[in-house]
């Protein structure tokens, strides 16, 4: 089989910049991301709040004392554990929609090869990780993975390139 017919990966070069136009298409999306985020953020202070406010020793001792053998107390932190385990659930899926979106924005997925200039002097990386982190203000997108060495072979050096646009008042 002649060499030429070999699949070969191909570099994808990363823009110096991403422009609004490049996440426009993907607006309502990442409103609807921010959205979850903030519930989560909520929910996750309250139960965490919850959890903190009367340490498990004094649960022990005051819930007998005060209510018998009901123990609401009790049932109250077998819910929150309940609770923690959902919560877990909700950042794994979160973290999923900022990887995907961000892959969709950027056009690069795991595996990829991306290039970039850093400095003057042209950085390849091997994508591992694509994500995105959002503010009021901005929307930052990163890819992390192996840097590639000068001669060529794919490195050991960690290594991220990131990317900001500026928000417009929605």
């Amino acid at each position: 089989m002649p060499i030429d017919l070999l699949d070969e990966e191909e570099e994808k070069v990363l823009p110096p910049a991403i422009s609004e136009a490049r996440v426009k298409p993907y607006q309502s999306r990442l409103q609807a991301l921010d959205e979850a985020e903030r519930i989560h953020e909520m929910i996750t202070n309250a139960a965490y709040a919850m959890d903190r406010s009367v340490p498990n020793d004094m649960l022990a001792m005051a819930g007998p004392i005060w209510f018998g053998a009901d123990r609401p107390f009790q049932a109250a932190r077998e819910a929150f554990a309940h609770i923690e385990t959902d919560i877990e659930r909700w950042e794994q899926r979160l973290e999923t929609e900022r990887s995907q979106l961000a892959q969709a924005v950027l056009c690069v997925r795991p595996g990829d090869i991306g290039a970039s200039q850093r400095n003057g002097a042209l950085v390849r990386i091997s994508a591992e990780s694509i994500s995105l982190y959002s503010t009021e203000k901005r929307v930052t997108f990163v890819i992390s993975g192996r840097r590639f060495r000068k001669d060529g072979p794919l490195g050991k050096i960690s290594e991220t390139i990131s990317f900001a646009v500026d928000r417009k008042d929605e």
